[in-house]
């Protein structure tokens, strides 16, 4: 992250704390993490289920499949990889989104996301985070658009390295960050 970037989010940081609250911010859950910790503990219960209650699972229809497939990681390594991401991305987003934003990003775009990997005939999830980047690259956009570039190429190639260069889960990725973006444009995250 650039030196200007990094100053927009301390900036946010700072406007956002119980000292320095705007109007906009009254709504505001007290300060903290909340949101990303709570998204954390989902991701982690789905972990739980997929890895001790499986028979649970087998029973659920396509759609209900793809609903909780938002939280489920597919294994410990995978919730590993999400909750860090989920962290470094969310806490970050939190700054600038309200809770029903945020949140909205998040089910929205694993659902999407999901959804494009299952029609393409890939397995798995957790694809959500990728729908936070997707809000954060708009967040960061709008206030210095080559850092959000820059970002967003990365992810990219991240992605891409993490995918496999499996093509369903590289769309089911895709799908995912598009939304999210989509969602944080429509939404208004960062607005003021």
């Amino acid at each position: 992250m650039d030196r200007e970037t990094k100053k927009y989010w301390q900036q946010q940081r700072k406007q956002m704390s119980p000292g320095g609250r705007t109007q906009w911010g009254r709504g505001r859950w007290n300060g903290g993490n909340r949101v990303t910790i709570l998204l954390i503990a989902v991701e982690t219960m789905g972990w739980l289920l997929e890895t001790f209650f499986p028979a649970a699972i087998v029973h659920l229809s396509r759609g209900e499949l793809i609903l909780l497939a938002t939280i489920m990681p597919g294994s410990f390594l995978g919730l590993l990889f999400a909750a860090f991401f989920i962290w470094i991305v969310g806490s970050q987003l939190e700054v600038v989104a309200r809770p029903w934003q945020y949140l909205l990003v998040f089910f929205g775009s694993g659902v999407v996301g999901s959804a494009v990997m299952t029609i393409m005939g890939g397995l798995g999830g957790a694809l959500a985070a990728f729908g936070l980047a997707g809000a954060y690259v708009y967040a960061m956009s709008r206030y210095n658009y080559g850092a959000a570039v820059q970002w967003a190429l990365f992810l990219l190639l991240i992605n891409v390295l993490l995918s496999g260069f499996q093509p369903a889960i590289l769309l089911g990725m895709a799908g995912s960050f598009g939304t999210g973006l989509g969602l944080a444009w429509t939404t208004g995250i960062g607005e003021r």
